[in-house]
């Protein structure tokens, strides 16, 4: 290959990196920290849980306030926790029993660390072929610099010894 024609090909590549690989990479972090969250979410909704209907610590129920709309807070009094209603999803909210409640959010936690997996072993294959895209721009470049010519000294060269021997 010619100097600009590899000059042009690593250019190529470089923008491929940056423009498309860490972009897709960029994306599936975020898509990532995402479903991180919603796990955290999740296990915190699941110990809150655990903490409300705990009968030792509330044995008659306990009060609270609950907000009725426009900040607008309402105190009530929840005397018995065998059901609850949890939302799920686009505000909708399903009465639960507390074992349903706990399989309910272990499957999400399950499916949301699925998720999560298949997007970590997607960012390592991004990462890889960064990684690979480097790799061959380094052999092009040095593909680049054994094109230009080299003097080389050879053993005989007067300049190595300093004193031309006669």
């Amino acid at each position: 290959m010619s100097t600009p024609n590899i000059e042009e090909t690593i250019f190529k590549y470089e923008t491929f990196i940056n423009d498309v690989l860490r972009e897709d990479l960029r994306r599936v972090q975020i898509k990532l920290e995402k479903t991180n969250a919603e796990i955290s979410d999740l296990i915190q909704e699941k110990h809150t849980i655990r903490v409300i209907t705990d009968k030792k610590m509330h044995p008659n129920g306990f009060k609270t306030q609950v907000n009725i709309g426009c900040n607008f807070f309402m105190e009530a009094a929840v005397r018995d926790t065998s059901k609850l209603l949890m939302n799920i999803g686009l505000n909708h909210y399903l009465e639960f029993t507390l074992e349903e409640a706990n399989k309910y959010l272990d499957v999400r936690i399950k499916a949301f660390e699925e998720l999560a997996t298949a997007l970590q072993n997607k960012a390592a294959k991004i990462k890889a072929h960064i990684k690979m895209m480097l790799i061959g721009i380094g052999q092009l470049q040095d593909e680049q610099n054994v094109e230009v010519p080299k003097r080389r000294r050879s053993v005989n060269d007067d300049s190595l010894h300093g004193i031309k021997e006669r």
